[in-house]
């Protein structure tokens, strides 16, 4: 264990790292992302093989953490506490990192199961990333998911922030292989050992390091661009997440108006 909020345990040679936050349906928060990059570097001086991220209770990952986000989490993070920094380091981890999947994979939860390299659902899965209505950007999911889904469909996903059944995501990509609520562990853990046992880890580092080098990711954009949102939009969504109630964007797209209305005058 490394931490109450993500378990680390070992399954012969892969090792299983559950988030561990059901009553918050396992939200990114700090904690949660200094413990994954605590056990993933545990799992790497261990000498696995490859890793399997699973969560405890009914969602897999309900997206970031409303309250660390408001609490500055927008702005320039701790590097040992920024998500994307985190999504990279699984990315760009010398062994195969497999997501299993069960019940909502939302905002930060769907980018995580994307910086994975694949992906086995339950068929109660679903996924959405509804950070445009909150005000904000899901800054890794704009790197990572159109090559998976393709831009236009990226476009459409990211814009609608709509939700996604298990079907659809196995139809366009966002997950290798749906099984049985109850087998996507074991689906996630058997496909591991399957990867695994038969390739020498040289061969298979090679193979992620130039996958990744042929679809190159500007993680110095994706670490920057949450600055590029407006602050007073993202304090406004969040604040309205939080008292439950529909945000007031209205005046930001009337100040927009009169910009454009200043510029097209000074011409």
């Amino acid at each position: 264990m490394n931490g109450n909020k993500v378990l680390y345990e070992r399954r012969g040679d892969v090792a299983l790292l559950t988030l561990n936050d059901p009553d918050r349906r396992n939200a990114l928060s700090r904690e949660i992302v200094r413990g994954l990059s605590s056990t993933l570097d545990t799992a790497l001086s261990e000498g696995v093989r490859a890793v399997v991220i699973t969560a405890a209770g009914p969602a897999f990952c309900a997206g970031a953490n409303i309250d660390d986000l408001r609490d500055g989490w927008m702005e320039c993070p701790h590097p040992d506490e920024d998500p994307a920094v985190m999504f990279k380091r699984i990315a760009e981890f010398d062994r195969p990192v497999v997501a299993a999947v069960h019940g909502a994979a939302v905002g930060g939860g769907m980018e995580l199961t994307l910086a994975c390299d694949l992906v086995v659902a339950a068929d109660s899965a679903w996924f959405s990333m509804p950070e445009l209505g909150h005000g904000v950007i899901p800054n890794t999911g704009l790197a990572l998911l159109f090559r998976v889904v393709g831009v236009r469909r990226a476009f459409e996903l990211i814009l609608t922030r709509r939700r996604v059944p298990v079907e659809e995501a196995l139809d366009i990509g966002l997950v290798n292989r749906v099984v049985p609520g109850d087998k996507v562990l074991e689906g996630a853990l058997s496909l591991a050992e399957q990867i695994v046992e038969s390739v020498p880890p040289g061969a298979l580092k090679a193979a992620k390091f130039n996958l990744h080098a042929h679809a190159a990711i500007d993680w110095t954009r994706v670490l920057s661009s949450p600055l590029d949102v407006p602050k007073e939009e993202w304090q406004e969504g969040l604040t309205a997440f939080t008292e439950k109630r529909a945000p007031d964007y209205g005046r930001f797209w009337e100040e927009t108006k009169h910009q454009i209305k200043g510029a097209s005058l000074d011409h």
